[in-house]
């Protein structure tokens, strides 16, 4: 069984870092077969971008190079869900950021990491590690813990302590919104 992904923002928001060290974490900690693909437009910021990963736990899971609908999407950027909503179900659980976004179906949930990049950091070049450490925490796809070592093996030394906090900040945002809504988000995601 595969399960299919799509993080979709704008250039220059690190769409692309988000998704490789999501499929670098699932292969190398998870034990999962990834295919990832990556596209963005020919600006390098300012255009939409996005990533589309396939997990399975073998190959056969993994055929499909692209994603047909989305079990789980997040989204930063209005054009990237124009873009992409035709891969997003009812049942898609998304994961957006309603200060940059307004997606209009599937399992919402605003989580405003711009807001708390600002607010809690004081820096919005990190909103994709809060992003990732959110859909970590409402999603159980990949462990925190495994998410830091990636950060570390493949983070600049520089951008490390500020991108590691940036992910605990997401993922403790994203339980206590699990907390204050009745513990009602998602169904056991694996």
């Amino acid at each position: 069984m595969s399960q299919q992904i799509i993080i979709g923002g704008k250039g220059g928001q690190g769409i692309q870092l988000m998704g490789y060290l999501l499929g670098y974490t699932l292969v190398k900690y998870h034990g999962k077969y990834v295919v990832q693909t990556e596209e963005y437009g020919a600006s390098t910021r300012g255009g939409e971008s996005y990533t589309e990963l396939v997990v399975g736990n073998s190959d056969r899971d993994t055929l499909s190079l692209r994603v047909e609908r989305a079990d789980v999407a997040v989204f930063m950027f209005q054009e990237a869900w124009n873009v992409l909503r035709k891969k997003v179900d009812d049942s898609t659980l998304v994961i957006y950021d309603g200060s940059l976004v307004r997606p209009d179906k599937g399992r919402l949930i605003n989580f405003e990491a711009t807001e708390l990049a600002i607010s809690r950091l004081n820096n919005t070049r990190v909103v994709n590690m809060i992003m990732l450490g959110a859909l970590s925490s409402l999603t159980d796809i990949v462990s925190l813990n495994y998410l830091k070592a990636a950060v570390n093996e493949t983070v600049s030394p520089k951008w490390l302590e500020l991108n590691l906090k940036a992910l605990e900040l997401g993922y403790n945002e994203a339980k206590g919104l699990v907390a204050t809504s009745g513990g009602n988000i998602p169904d056991n995601w694996v």
